[in-house]
């Protein structure tokens, strides 16, 4: 009894549950869940009786709000018809119908002239206010066929009051009004007609309002709606601006064009006609409730025929055989309309991407509903389509690709302007940038300033590689279109929409034809203008080249030296040009021998300053006296490293080298520069050879006499020295030791100029003829050999352009 669980709803606060033991709070806890439950579900009940009871409620709202409409729709027929200028109207024509009456005695019109007064009073009321019905009817969007309808009592109304012998003036004024309206409800009608958002009984429904305006037959309206058709159809092509909508709207006109004439002609437009013949066009309800008319006051006044006048179209004069002439010959005319008006409207689009989305969406269209358009065969027209538009994207690329000449023409205005004459200043990488400089994003602006620097990019050459670069990508916009292109599925995504018989018309697979075919016609274009265009640079640079060959001023030179970096720029760039990565590149127009003439007008800018300045220096060599032979080396002793003036010859090489930028010493510039070197350099090298070899035979001067004489100074004692050479000795001493050294010189020299692997060379001959003349030994020669060559490996890297 301890255990059992009191009513949780007696509790007065929840500390009171707490007061029992744990099993207790246990069992009430279950109570309270219980509760709860119990609780959900009458709830729930409760809430899904309410709503039903509020959808109930909706629905009669919903139902008594129609029903108003209609009541107030009535009622406003009712005040129209019930205006106060109509009662006055009716009551003032009833009082004078009533007095005619008692004056007449009862007697209706008993006089010939009466019944004319009375037609010819209802047939202009009615005539008058027909032009007014047309408008109001036009305006609110009625029926086209109830307009006309009224159009044809016009014109008879019109026809009987022409022929009165006392026909007001109004009455050629009104028919104004009704061609007016009537030239208003034919541009109704075609706007119709060319339209496609709306049903075919519409269309029917303004076809026989057409008929009836115009008393055509049905050949005539089928030629009338396929001639606003074909105008709808070129009038799209026609837009400037977004030419993909208009001509997908275009295909797609052609197409439903054929499929309503198919649904119309001939049966149901000849079932529609056929009904007007029912009975006379005053007869009908709908005519009859244009209140403006007031036929039911006017219809025994208007004469016999408009009352009894029954519209009579040829309904049956159009067969079918004819109808389905008519339709394959407006097909075949209808697409070769609209492929001029796309060939026409592609002429003035040279966007890649949008013409290939057009492509696709065209034949998109053609393939899903092209096999419903009688009369064409859907794999020519296919044919057709791809023919117009691979065309005009050859002819994008093919005009893209000529846009190469930009970089010639800006680079020719450079030069002729004078923008790339101005000297170029090496900077140091480390005084590049400022020490505040821009870090963010990766610090990309700071690593472009260095490498700007490094290659000596400068403002021009930038502008010039930017032409260069957006040339090239906007000829590589090809290469997405072509992968688009490969990847279309086209044989599966319309496998479920076009039959095997439509598979057979197109003859080989779509797959192959526009995955295939056009994408490798398109790169085969590209590759083929791509090379053109490179090759007519080439020309245009070698003519720029020849110009600048024979530059000596230093502006000639700065601009050989722009040319050179903007060839070596677009070369870097060139091998990207490539519409698949396993491609094979581009050959590049900017060969060796197109720069050739470049680097050689650099190479003697730099060469020739410092041959002069080494010759100089050698003859002051010849001259002075020299101790360099206490370091010489070896046994006998020969010379291990180069005299001053050497070091400094090719010192001043490398430094004039990089002052014109280290970024232009490609292999092929050095090697020319090496080439020009060994050409200017034998006949200094020979003069001075020339020079120390008269150094015995001439009069020596007196530094060199002063050296001989040390050598045979006698010793402390006051004997001499027996072992000491005489004079003449010592100067034969001089001469070999300025020669070993001169053809160690030589050897050094041409370490850094020659050219590595030819032997043969000018100073080589020079040094091999030098040596056998001083009958200096094939060992002595070897190992002066090995010390300039060891010399050189210790001193490359103060000379790395050489190098």
């Amino acid at each position: 009894m301890a255990n059992e669980a009191p009513d949780p709803r007696t509790f007065k606060s929840w500390e009171d549950a707490f007061q029992y033991p744990i099993p207790v709070v246990r069992k009430l806890e279950q109570q309270l869940r219980s509760n709860a439950d119990e609780n959900r579900e009458k709830l729930r009940s409760l809430v899904g009786a309410s709503y039903r009871s509020l959808l109930d409620t909706a629905e009669t709202i919903i139902d008594m709000e129609a029903r108003m409409e209609q009541v107030e729709s009535k009622l406003a027929r009712v005040g129209q018809n019930c205006n106060s200028r109509n009662l006055e109207r009716i009551t003032g024509n009833a009082v004078k119908m009533d007095t005619h009456k008692r004056s007449r005695g009862g007697e209706w019109l008993t006089t010939e002239t009466d019944l004319e007064r009375y037609t010819f009073a209802s047939q202009l009321a009615v005539l008058r206010n027909c032009p007014v019905v047309m408008t109001r009817l036009m305006k609110s969007g009625s029926s086209y066929l109830l307009i006309a309808k009224v159009l044809v009592i016009s014109r008879l109304l019109h026809k009987a009051l022409s022929q009165s012998m006392s026909k007001p003036p109004i009455v050629d004024q009104l028919w104004e009004r009704l061609l007016s309206v009537r030239r208003k409800l034919l541009r109704r009608i075609d706007k119709c007609l060319a339209s496609t958002t709306g049903d075919t009984s519409t269309l029917v429904e303004s076809m026989c309002a057409y008929a009836l305006a115009t008393s055509s037959t049905p050949t005539d309206v089928l030629q009338h709606f396929h001639k606003i058709r074909m105008e709808k159809i070129t009038a799209s092509l026609q837009h400037g601006d977004e030419l993909a909508k208009h001509g997908i709207s275009a295909l797609r006109l052609c197409i439903q064009t054929c499929q309503d004439t198919q649904a119309i002609f001939p049966r149901r437009l000849a079932e529609s006609l056929a009904k007007l013949k029912s009975l006379p066009l005053v007869k009908d309800s709908e005519v009859r409730g244009l209140y403006e008319l007031n036929l039911d006051v006017h219809d025994r006044w208007i004469g016999d025929e408009a009352r009894n006048y029954t519209p009579w179209p040829r309904h049956d004069e159009l067969q079918r055989s004819e109808a389905e002439r008519i339709l394959h010959q407006w097909s075949r005319q209808a697409i070769a309309a609209f492929l001029k008006g796309i060939k026409t409207a592609l002429g003035k689009d040279d966007r890649l991407k949008e013409v290939a989305s057009l492509r696709q969406e065209l034949i998109e269209t053609w393939i899903l509903s092209g096999s419903r358009m009688a009369g064409v065969k859907s794999a020519n027209v296919l044919d057709d389509l791809r023919d117009t538009i691979n065309s005009h994207l050859e002819s994008i690329i093919r005009s893209r690709t000529q846009y190469l000449e930009n970089v010639v023409s800006e680079l020719t205005r450079m030069l002729e302007s004078g923008t790339s004459a101005k000297a170029h200043t090496s900077l140091s990488l480390w005084s590049t940038v400022p020490k505040p400089a821009d870090l963010s994003n990766g610090a990309q602006a700071f690593k472009s300033r260095i490498l700007n620097t490094h290659q000596g990019r400068d403002a021009s050459v930038i502008d010039i590689v930017s032409t260069f670069d957006k040339w090239m990508d906007s000829v590589l916009e090809v290469k997405s279109i072509a992968k688009s292109m490969k990847e279309a599925r086209w044989d599966d995504t319309f496998a479920d929409d076009v039959g095997d018989d439509d598979d057979d018309d197109f003859g080989d697979s779509k797959q192959i034809l526009l995955s295939h075919d056009d994408p490798r016609l398109l790169e085969e274009v590209t590759q083929e203008a791509l090379s053109e265009a490179l090759k007519n640079l080439g020309k245009s640079f070698n003519q720029i080249v020849q110009h600048l060959a024979g530059a000596s001023e230093d502006g000639g030179v700065q601009q050989a030296c722009f040319v050179l970096r903007v060839m070596r720029e677009i070369g870097e760039r060139i091998p990207k040009l490539r519409l698949q990565d396993k491609a094979t590149p581009l050959a590049t127009p900017f060969t060796t021998e197109l720069s050739k003439p470049l680097h050689g007008a650099l190479g003697r800018q730099i060469v020739q300053p410092s041959t002069k300045a080494y010759k100089k220096s050698l003859a002051a060599a010849t001259k002075a006296s020299s101790k360099s032979h206490i370091l010489w080396e070896g046994n006998p002793v020969l010379p291990a490293q180069p005299t001053p003036s050497a070091f400094r010859f090719l010192q001043d090489l490398n430094k004039s080298m990089a002052g014109y930028g280290s970024d232009l010493w490609a292999p092929s510039g050095v090697k020319v520069l090496k080439t020009l070197a060994c050409e200017q350099l034998p006949p200094v090298l020979m003069e001075n050879m020339d020079a120390i070899s008269k150094i015995g035979s001439e009069k020596p001067t007196q530094e060199i006499k002063d050296d001989a004489d040390a050598e045979a100074q006698p010793k402390l004692n006051g004997e001499t020295d027996t072992t000491h050479p005489s004079p003449a000795t010592a100067m034969q001493d001089l001469k070999d030791q300025k020669l070993k050294q001169a053809l160690f010189d030589m050897l050094y020299i041409h370490r850094f100029v020659g050219e590595a692997g030819k032997s043969d060379d000018a100073i080589e001959r020079l040094a091999r003829s030098m040596a056998a003349e001083n009958s200096l030994d094939e060992s002595s020669m070897a190992r002066l050999r090995k010390n300039a060559a060891d010399y050189a490996k210790k001193t490359y890297l103060l000379f790395a352009l050489l190098a």
